[in-house]
Parts: structure tokens; sequence; C-alpha cells
């Protein structure tokens, strides 16, 4: 099995984390340099920090953003009785199109949301000047964009809250960040989260043992295990958008900070490396310019290896599946692999542009799974056939 995600924390790491002292205050330091943001606030997860973005700015009314994502990045925005209005991406990097916000700015409107699809980052100088232009807040979910840069501009500086995850390619076992040079905001965002409940420890226990667990995947006794664990989370449907944050809507746990500046440097040659295999990959794969993501001004991270196949998402992701590649669509569930249309999630009254680009991408979309080291020359033969082949 060639796995979607691989956490790279072994027991050697678990006792570095256990050992790390001051975590908090350095890792805080790291994220300052990175955003230019004074004001640091750690989360227990990204959509935890864009809920707290929402209520801490004490406007309600209409984001604008993009509906090519996980739905969990769309929740926050209803959850904190906000309305959605969605646009359609950029024909390149299929990230949101300045050119479809700017022109459908209401006076309701009260923010852009900024979605860093993959890894590769939105063109926030031009969502900066229509936020500055209409006195928006520009928030930056960088949940996929940590290590990536637009234009020279790393992702995380332009927005007036930046937001972050420390799992995906911080390779941590949770949390997340809230950052901003607006004290206004931190302190309330800060208050609101001492009304959380503390992380449950049952929920770190269970989030240390499937990073093990997805570390060791290799072993066929460890990969039984992870399949048995996560086969028996129950998954179910929540009553209402506020009810499917509950979960998140905790205090982070002092281990999902250790477990990130503990290998802070480590982490950072795993982007690095992340981003030379997605190069690699892709020109093995042969896929041309117009299908996958692509941008002279960006270099992305590659949190994400999103490519097009044109026999569609479901049966590419299946036959990939068969083949033993863990290929995946939008959403990252365990055995879920493709997400539907997230149109619904826009009100009524909040009139769509046409979508042109997202609706023509939207069911080709197979993101790959890509390993920080090297990959074998097997793997790229399955995906040609598969991919390169459909396409």
């Amino acid at each position: 099995m060639i796995r979607y995600y691989n956490p790279h924390f072994g027991f050697h790491d678990l006792i570095k984390t256990m050992l790390c002292l001051g975590a908090e205050a350095k890792l805080a330091e790291k994220f300052r340099d990175l955003t230019g943001k004074e004001y640091i606030l750690f989360t227990s997860s990204c959509r935890s920090a864009l809920y707290l973005a929402y209520k801490a700015i004490g406007r309600i009314g209409v984001v604008h953003t993009s509906p090519l994502n996980c739905k969990v990045a769309l929740l926050p925005i209803l959850a904190s009785e906000n309305k959605i209005f969605f646009h359609d991406v950029k024909e390149n990097d299929w990230t949101l199109d300045p050119n479809a916000v700017k022109d459908s700015i209401r006076k309701d409107s009260i923010a852009i949301q900024a979605i860093h699809l993959g890894g590769f980052p939105c063109d926030m100088q031009a969502l900066r000047q229509i936020a500055d232009e209409h006195k928006l807040v520009l928030i930056e979910d960088c949940a996929q964009g940590y290590g990536s840069s637009y234009d020279g501009v790393a992702a995380g500086q332009l927005g007036d809250i930046s937001c972050y995850t420390l799992t995906k390619n911080l390779f941590s076992l949770g949390g997340g960040v809230f950052a901003t040079n607006n004290k206004e905001w931190y302190s309330a965002a800060r208050k609101i989260q001492l009304g959380f409940a503390p992380e449950k420890k049952i929920k770190i226990i269970y989030r240390i043992l499937l990073a093990l667990l997805s570390t060791y995947r290799t072993n066929p006794g460890c990969e039984s295990l992870y399949q048995l664990i996560k086969g028996r989370t129950v998954i179910t449907e929540p009553n209402d958008v506020l009810d499917a944050l509950t979960k998140e809507l905790t205090k982070p746990s002092s281990i999902y900070l250790k477990s990130c500046f503990s290998r802070w440097d480590r982490i950072q040659s795993f982007v690095d490396k992340r981003k030379k295999s997605a190069k690699s990959l892709l020109c093995e794969v042969g896929v041309s310019n117009e299908q996958k993501q692509s941008n002279p001004l960006s270099d992305s991270s590659y949190t994400k290896l999103f490519v097009l196949s044109r026999k569609g998402s479901k049966d590419s992701i299946q036959e990939l599946n068969e083949q033993g590649i863990e290929a995946m669509h939008l959403e990252h569930k365990h055995r879920v692999y493709y997400q539907e249309k997230l149109l619904s999630y826009a009100c009524s009254d909040c009139l769509k542009d046409e979508l042109v680009t997202y609706q023509r991408i939207h069911d080709r979309i197979v993101s790959l799974p890509i390993s920080e080291y090297s990959l074998k020359s097997s793997y790229f033969g399955k995906v040609n056939t598969r991919t390169q082949g459909n396409n």
C-alpha cells in the first residue's frame, strides 16, 4: 500500500515530544517570523482558528470564498452565523479568482477567505487590494499553505488573520494557529477559547497511537491494527454546523505544540523533500499543464498533489486504490475518497458566479499520495497506467 499520509512520528519522536520544554513560546516565535504578525494564538485545529477568527472580528455578513476545498474549511463560516458567497477558481492553479470576487462585493460583505489549495497560494496581493478597497477582513486559510509562497511572499503574510494547521505538512499530532496584528481580535479570540473545554486525554492518546501506527504502516501488523482502529471510528452526521465543529472547539494540548517544535528542523527538511518529490512525480506521470495545478508565480509546498483525470475522480480513485495506491479526492477521511460538491453551503440570497472552471474540474480531481522520500519506479508505473492513460 502506498499511503496517502505519513506523519513520520516514531517512538524517538514521542520521547523528544515528552521531553520538550518551552515549546509554546518558541513555536510562537517561529510563526511570528513566518507571518510577520505579532499576536499568535495556538488552537486545537485550523478550523477552530477559523471559527475564532470570525467570532473575534465581531461582524456578521457575507464571506467570499472558493467552493473547491474540504467542507470543514467552510463550517466555521456557517457556525459563526455568516453566509457563504462562492466564486470561481482560476484556470491555472484552481485557487480563488480575484476577478470573480471584485465585481460581487455586497453591502453586507464582511470578509474574504482565501484558501491555499494543495499548497498553491491564492493571489494575495490582488485579494488584499479588494479587501482594502471595500474594508473587508482578509482571512488566510493556510491549512494547505504552510511552506509556500506567491510572487516571493510567504503564505500567511498578507491576511489580516492567518490560520494554520499543525498537522498535514507540519506533521504534528494536532493543533492550529491563529495569527494577527490586531490586538483586539487576538484578545477576543483568546477570551473565547478560554471558555472551551480542555482536549480530552483519550483523544490525545488516540492521536498518538494513530500517528505511530500511520508511521509504521509498512509493517503488516501495524497496518492491520491501523485499519481496525480507523474502521471502528464511527462517523455520524452532525445535527447542525456548530455541532460539526464542537469536537474541535477545545483548548489545544501542549503535546501538540511540543510534537511540532521538538522536531521543527526535521519538519522543514520534510517540506523541502516533499516539494522535490511532487515535482519529480509530476514529471514521471507526464500530466500536461492543463491537467495539474500550475502557476509560474507560485512556489507550492504541495501539501496535496492534485491532478485531473478525464475518466473522472470516482473511477480513477477506485482503480488506483485497487492497485494499492491510496489516492483520494478533496476530503481526507478513512475510506471516504470522494467529496460531493459543496454548492448547497451557499445561502440562496448569495448568488453564485457561473463557476465554470470549478464545475469543469471538480469531478476530475485526483489527489495522489506523495512521499518525503524517494519513491520506487513501480509506483510511477502504476500512476502512469491509471492516471496518464485515462487523460
